[in-house]
């Protein structure tokens, strides 16, 4: 059996999608999700309608806060991190057609769908002066601020959500850790919180799929060794590398 390390509402979602493929996964959160106070007020605050590139880091994060950025210019540059995120502006934009002026959204390659593979597009290399709105949650992709303020870029944060530890783990069904064979996570701060409530000996034992090379590189300082990489952090992603182990 897998466990899937998700936020809380995700945790039945992703069971059902590791079913559908005939794999055996347990759904586990050990944070939730909460929007932050007022996030029309801190969205209309933060000049949409002026910005460069706006850059979508997460499907809720999107969620939360399109229903309050204005219609923006062609000339504005829109982003998604991942599969589920794009999929979300893209339904937004056939819904509200003239909210970006028809103009492209984009998204990362399917191989690199992490902010890593955002920054390696094109339209990310020359960003001096240019103004950089990131749609996030609180703590959550640093990496994506700091590469494109080295780069000369305006770089401003919209954290519409935050992100809580959880008193006690919730699972979409029991197990037991003598179940477990394998473990997905797909963020840095999931990792850190599993070796927060789970006995070191028995993480470091397990089988791991990692949504990209930074959360493999720091889990490496914790002692796994047995890691695999998936081509994005959705659940079709994940599935397609538990699927190529098991062959």
């Amino acid at each position: 059996m897998w466990i899937v390390l998700r936020p809380e509402h995700k945790i039945h979602l992703s069971q059902a999608a590791f079913a559908q493929a005939n794999i055996d996964a347990v759904g586990l959160a050990l944070q939730s999700i909460l929007p932050s106070d007022n996030v029309g007020e801190l969205v209309q605050q933060m000049g949409f309608e002026q910005c460069d590139r706006i850059i979508f880091t997460s499907k809720i994060a999107a969620q939360l806060s399109l229903p309050f950025i204005p219609d923006l210019p062609s000339s504005t540059y829109i982003y998604g991190v991942g599969k589920t995120t794009f999929q979300t502006l893209a339904q937004w934009t056939q819904q509200y057609p003239f909210w970006c002026n028809n103009h492209q959204l984009m998204m990362p390659q399917v191989d690199q769908q992490t902010s890593e593979g955002l920054l390696q597009l094109p339209s990310m290399q020359s960003v001096s002066g240019k103004s950089v709105i990131i749609v996030k949650g609180h703590g959550g992709r640093n990496a994506l601020a700091q590469q494109l303020g080295s780069r000369g870029a305006d770089v401003q944060e919209c954290c519409v959500y935050s992100r809580t530890q959880l008193s006690s783990p919730i699972a979409s069904q029991p197990w037991e850790l003598a179940d477990i064979t394998g473990m997905i996570v797909t963020s840095h701060e999931q990792l850190q919180l599993a070796f927060d409530v789970y006995p070191h000996f028995w993480l470091s034992s397990l089988k791991w799929i990692m949504a990209s090379q930074r959360i493999a590189d720091y889990a490496s300082t914790l002692g796994i060794h047995n890691i695999t990489i998936a081509q994005g952090a959705d659940d079709a992603a994940l599935i397609h590398s538990v699927q190529h182990l098991m062959e």
